[in-house]
């Protein structure tokens, strides 16, 4: 809600909103002095953009449901995967505060742009999986590798981390298979030199959810919550995926 976004921007006082119990310190606060880093701004609320707005200009801040003004001296990051000049011709983001973050910018290309840079990404995520997850993935096979390097990634890194995590978590040997694929992801490439019709290889995805969701669950000691979390999905989900295949 805006509510908590200015509360986690700029603090609040005791009572200032349902469930306000105490006071807090907002990021511009605790910042103050440094650099603060704001992921996804184009996300904000335009009531919180103008809060934002100006703690940038006047240096000021005041916590939700004071009468208090705080001085505060705070270098602004921001980063997006939002087109802004889009968001402001669609009146979702502000233009004078488009143009005061943006005097120092720097356009990174998207993950599908950067063919060169996917293969390294590719096997820094399986290290790291290898390590959250106790496995020893060494490789992909060569035609799960073609298959990643043609896909889109509209997801960028965190897409890509995600499809890696998951591709290890499947696989019982150390090289990945496409098999270990999102189905979703194979049919937006067109593979089309996996065998078997579609509905053979919805049957072979679905086995491999099934597998990946009871290894999941065993390593995370039938916590569902911690199962949910590690394969990117809610409870909700997860309990009916665990009634959809018979998991206990």
């Amino acid at each position: 809600s805006k509510d908590l976004a200015a509360s986690e921007l700029f603090g609040h006082v005791k009572g200032a909103f349902t469930g306000a119990l105490n006071d807090k310190k907002g990021q511009f606060e605790t910042a103050n002095g440094g650099t603060l880093f704001l992921d996804e701004v184009g996300n904000l609320s335009y009531e919180v953009q103008i809060k934002l707005l100006r703690a940038l200009q006047e240096r000021v801040i005041q916590p939700l449901g004071s009468t208090k003004q705080i001085a505060v001296d705070v270098r602004i990051v921001t980063a997006t995967n939002d087109d802004l000049l889009n968001s402001i011709s669609g009146g979702e983001f502000r233009e004078d505060l488009y143009h005061r973050l943006n005097e120092f910018k720097i356009q990174l290309p998207a993950l599908r742009d950067r063919g060169g840079d996917l293969e390294l990404f590719i096997n820094h995520f399986i290290g790291l999986s290898n390590r959250d997850l106790d496995r020893n993935v060494k490789s992909i096979s060569a035609e799960a590798k073609s298959l990643l390097l043609n896909y889109d990634w509209p997801g960028n890194l965190r897409e890509l981390s995600n499809v890696i995590k998951r591709m290890v978590l499947l696989t019982p040997g150390d090289v990945a298979q496409v098999s270990a694929l999102p189905d979703e992801m194979m049919l937006a490439v067109n593979q089309q030199t996996l065998p078997g019709s579609s509905s053979d290889l919805k049957a072979v995805n679905e086995q491999n959810e099934k597998t990946l969701i009871a290894e999941t669950l065993i390593k995370a000691k039938h916590n569902k919550s911690k199962a949910a979390k590690m394969l990117n999905i809610d409870r909700k989900t997860l309990y009916a995926k665990m009634e959809k295949y018979g998991i206990e």
